[in-house]
């Protein structure tokens, strides 16, 4: 790998056990330091067109790391089925949302504000987006998906102690989706500004220097959605406390960081809360890894987004105020 890059002899080489879904590395070499990925759950031609906007988003103002060119020029190396791309390195760490204060709260909504106008750009050299719907699981669908679960964990001989736990807190979402269910979105019509967004701009894919954000990286989900989407599910993922509360006071800040560089009206924004919500109540995404596919890496998300989706429920038009400003 480090010859396709062209990086030189590897003096060390570490394994990023913290990743999600995709494999990284950290590559130490004669020409420097490097991030490798393997990509896992991402088309390589979209991978390509999404390394090619970075030199772009840098010139915007938007911090991110640069591509690493193969020797024929390619952002994208693949071998023996696998796609694999690398990246400057940037230190840093990553913050949870208790770890910030609400200036960066608020540097983190300027940040996202940036890359919406930086990808909305002519320049990017993205297609134009076209408005995107946001279709609704019905409540009949979202009880089959949690049945679905627990007759695999119940068809089981000795139940671990994940299924255990994934036991109860199905039978807990099927009561809020009982409880709740007549408040989801009444169409899939989404409100407000759309356009290219990052698709995964949280904690994870921020690396902190200092008091600033010193880069984004991972940009395998760039797409074409609605504004709102991405500053409501990057806010309350960012501000959700271990015991499933949102701090409503940080997420307030980031919108108002966001606004300094995209407008965007309350109602939109509201509406997208509300759409977030019922995505989290209605999916268990994060079980069709675990009994669907046999990775258990987002094991620990279903929980986290479980005492979360209970707390949003209890307090859904406070959760809305908040985003409306």
């Amino acid at each position: 790998m480090s010859e396709t890059f062209r990086l030189g002899a590897v003096r060390a080489c570490r394994y990023l056990a913290d990743g999600r879904m995709n494999r990284n590395w950290r590559l130490d070499c004669d020409r420097g330091r490097f991030a490798l990925k393997e990509l896992v759950d991402a088309d390589p031609a979209t991978a390509r067109r999404n390394l090619g906007l970075l030199d772009h988003l840098a010139e915007a103002g938007v911090p991110v790391p640069r591509a690493v060119p193969t020797a024929e020029g390619d952002t994208l190396a693949e071998i023996d089925g696998h796609a694999y791309y690398a990246t400057s390195w940037v230190t840093g760490e990553h913050l949870t949302g208790a770890d910030m204060t609400s200036a960066q709260a608020e540097h983190m909504g300027e940040v996202i504000g940036r890359i919406h106008r930086a990808l909305a750009d002519t320049r990017a050299g993205l297609p134009e987006a076209r408005r995107p719907l946001a279709p609704v699981t019905g409540p009949t669908a979202a009880r089959a998906e949690c049945e679905r679960f627990l007759s695999l964990i119940a068809a089981g001989t000795e139940p671990s102690a994940f299924d255990v736990a994934a036991s109860r807190a199905l039978h807990r979402r099927l009561e809020l989706i009982e409880r709740h269910a007549h408040r989801r979105p009444e169409d899939e019509r989404p409100l407000g500004p759309y356009g290219w967004i990052h698709g995964d701009c949280q904690d994870w894919n921020l690396i902190w220097t200092g008091r600033d954000i010193g880069a984004v990286i991972d940009w395998d989900r760039v797409r074409a959605r609605p504004y709102g989407e991405e500053v409501v599910r990057a806010a309350t993922w960012q501000f959700g406390l271990p015991d499933g509360r949102i701090d409503l006071g940080k997420v307030a800040a980031l919108i108002a960081g966001y606004r300094t560089q995209m407008p965007i009206g309350g109602a939109a924004l509201a509406d997208a809360a509300r759409r977030h919500w019922w995505k989290l109540l209605s999916h268990c995404w994060h079980l069709v890894f675990h009994y669907d596919r046999d990775d258990d890496s987002c094991d620990d998300l279903f929980f986290t987004e479980g005492r979360m989706v209970a707390w949003w429920s209890d307090h859904l038009e406070e959760v809305e105020r908040v985003c409306t400003g």
